[in-house]
């Protein structure tokens, strides 16, 4: 039904729509994922909303790790007008493409990369991508779609982008906020990074209904503070040891939840305490 709808509406095979804190995110009239959300549910991970509306200022920049047609950064953009500061990495070739036209409508707001998020830079992955299920598309071959098409991408590692945001920013209470959604890489991409190092960092990731051994395990021994986000804004602190939690929190086994981790000392963890009453014990 979605896409028939927006095949009669549609120009070009495209269809658009006005975000309601301003931007344009344009959708091809056959993609099932992205029709869904806008048609039918009419949202889009609220929880990241509700949290970047109120944490995510103009100095700040802004990582969209897993970016796929762009919408987080757009929006975030719309904060951010340097496009230095908001970066849109993605890896998959025909979804970089479709990226691309948002970025176009979009007055090339922020900044595209073409590269797969990985544990080190300059080397050539393998990524599996799907036309049809762009959403699930990963370099983890046993995760990908049944149609996945293999291709080599040029991997960018987080260190490495963070590296080059901190030359960017000229305010020492600047945060980086990074969106990772990488399908699976969560616990190998954020072990690279050291809360000590990166006091000014605030991680958003995915810890997904079906991993029942928690993501959030590992993001809490690497040294990190982290809290779980709520639907409807709340945030919930994820202590040391209380990881059980999680199994009551994450109720939908086919659904991704998302949680923000930041290091205990530094610019982040006085923001985050500022703002959501995320105090240390």
């Amino acid at each position: 039904m979605c896409t028939i709808a927006a095949g009669l509406v549609g120009v070009q095979s495209r269809l658009s729509f006005q975000l309601r804190g301003g931007g344009t995110f344009t959708v091809q009239t056959d993609d099932r994922y992205w029709l869904r959300c806008l048609l039918i549910e009419r949202n889009y991970e609220t929880d990241i909303d509700h949290f970047l509306s109120r944490a995510l200022t103009s100095v700040d920049s802004f990582l969209d790790c897993g970016a796929n047609l762009g919408l987080w950064s757009i929006a975030a953009a719309r904060v951010i007008t340097d496009a230095k500061r908001v970066v849109a990495v993605e890896a998959g070739s025909r979804t970089f493409e479709q990226l691309k036209l948002n970025w176009d409508a979009n007055d090339r707001s922020f900044t595209l990369m073409h590269r797969a998020l990985s544990q080190s830079s300059g080397e050539k992955v393998c990524f599996f991508s799907s036309a049809d299920h762009h959403a699930s598309s990963t370099l983890i071959e046993g995760l990908s779609p049944s149609d996945a098409r293999e291709e080599l991408v040029t991997s960018i590692s987080l260190e490495d982008l963070l590296i080059e945001q901190s030359s960017y920013q000229s305010r020492a209470d600047a945060l980086t906020f990074v969106k990772l959604d990488v399908e699976g890489l969560e616990r190998r991409i954020i072990s690279t990074i050291l809360p000590d190092r990166h006091g000014n960092v605030v991680l958003l990731y995915e810890d997904h209904g079906s991993d029942t051994e928690h993501v959030t395990k590992v993001v809490l021994e690497q040294g990190f503070r982290v809290a779980f986000l709520a639907d409807d804004g709340s945030i919930e602190p994820i202590r040391p040891g209380g990881v059980g939690r999680l199994d009551q929190l994450k109720t939908d086994s086919g659904h991704g939840y998302n949680l923000l981790a930041f290091s205990p000392n530094g610019q982040a963890a006085l923001r985050m305490s500022a703002l959501f009453g995320l105090h240390g014990d």
